[in-house]
């Protein structure tokens, strides 16, 4: 059962916490003769894959698409079952923001027993994590896969210190995300939407991904808003809270599409296509191929949250395409004008006049039937 961090006992923390060091020594699947690399290491770097290709005008494998849900759900449980190989009984934690306990740089998350404090905020070095188990000086923690060879080698945090991102989301906005359907719209790319019509910024994944995961990257800062930001463990409560959210998502609109698109989307992001985990010809993280259809139902891949609903699933969708556009990495809302806007623009429907002749046109068919 995953549980909310905020609730597990100082075992609990520490099991996971061992598990987690653990895999840092452990080696690496990907570069077998690199004995610099571990197999965390590994997880950074199919992250780090899935982020370049966008440096290159491609599509992310993972991001600004509808892929978001099912590419971390994947990657999610591949990471958990290479820790319950160190300990059966460790299961990923969810970090839940909104709780009024777990918001400041000074909660149980932070603390030196879990997953330590926030970097330093003066002085050289500027955000480094000087203790707890992932610091560097404690010499377990090694920066080893970058996204620029003179990046630091220690972790870096900076909580709640990036200008655009002073608070965590609330529950307010985590309530707006869920109560909204379709889980995406067309165009099945962000970086092809017009960024001023709001219209074409509709759906559950799109609020998921942005406001509410976006966000917490950047209120961490540090490593978070890298494109290797698994190299800080947080990443993993942090997506699985996501995870949770989807799942939840998935309960309360049993009648919607628990995905979206069937067709139309980039290759890797359709319904019933494998998504993609590595570079054609390089070695794959793990033996399985999963498709989004394969993972909409968390339960049948082992998974329970300690807040489960009833689980349900998913259908079919339509194509598009569209001219693509550049978005800044960990895009928030107020970087893209359709999502910053008070009001959505009006789209076009019946009017109320038009509602009132079709209903008169029933109602004649109804009298002349009888």
């Amino acid at each position: 059962m995953r549980k909310d961090q905020a609730t597990l006992t100082t075992a609990e923390k520490a099991a996971f916490v061992n598990a987690v060091l653990a895999l840092k020594q452990a080696p690496s699947v990907l570069h077998p003769e690199d004995r610099t690399l571990s197999r965390y290491d590994d997880f950074v770097e199919v992250h780090l894959n899935a982020m370049m290709v966008m440096m290159n005008n491609q599509p992310s494998w993972a991001h600004q698409g509808p892929v978001f849900g099912p590419w971390h759900r994947v990657l999610l449980r591949q990471f958990e079952l290479e820790l319950q190989k160190i300990d059966s009984q460790v299961e990923i934690p969810y970090w839940d923001w909104t709780r009024a306990d777990s918001r400041s740089r000074t909660s149980s998350l932070w603390q030196n027993n879990f997953l330590g404090p926030d970097g330093r905020t003066s002085g050289p070095q500027m955000g480094k994590v000087m203790s707890g188990p992932f610091a560097f000086d404690a010499g377990n923690w090694p920066i080893r896969v970058k996204d620029q060879l003179a990046d630091p080698d220690y972790l870096v945090r900076r909580l709640g210190r990036s200008a655009d991102a002073r608070a965590l989301p609330t529950t307010t906005a985590v309530n707006a995300a869920l109560a909204l359907t379709p889980y995406d719209t067309a165009p099945w790319e962000d970086s092809l939407r017009d960024p001023n019509d709001r219209t074409e910024w509709r759906g559950f994944r799109i609020q998921l991904e942005i406001p509410l995961h976006n966000l917490v990257h950047r209120w961490v800062g540090g490593n978070m808003v890298d494109m290797t930001s698994p190299n800080d463990p947080v990443f993993w409560l942090h997506h699985c809270n996501i995870d949770r959210l989807w799942a939840e998502w998935q309960a309360m609109h049993p009648d919607e599409d628990a995905y979206l698109p069937e067709d139309g989307a980039p290759t890797g992001q359709n319904l019933n296509e494998p998504m993609i985990f590595n570079l054609p010809g390089e070695r794959a993280p793990w033996r399985e191929q999963f498709t989004p259809a394969d993972v909409l139902d968390h339960r049948a891949m082992g998974v329970r949250y300690d807040t489960e609903p009833e689980e349900r699933m998913a259908r079919k969708a339509k194509p598009a395409r569209r001219e693509r556009r550049t978005l800044p990495m960990f895009v928030l809302p107020s970087e893209i004008p359709a999502l910053s806007k008070k009001k959505p623009a009006k789209r076009a429907g019946k009017s109320k006049l038009g509602k009132k002749q079709s209903t008169k046109m029933r109602k004649k068919q109804s009298r002349s039937r009888r």
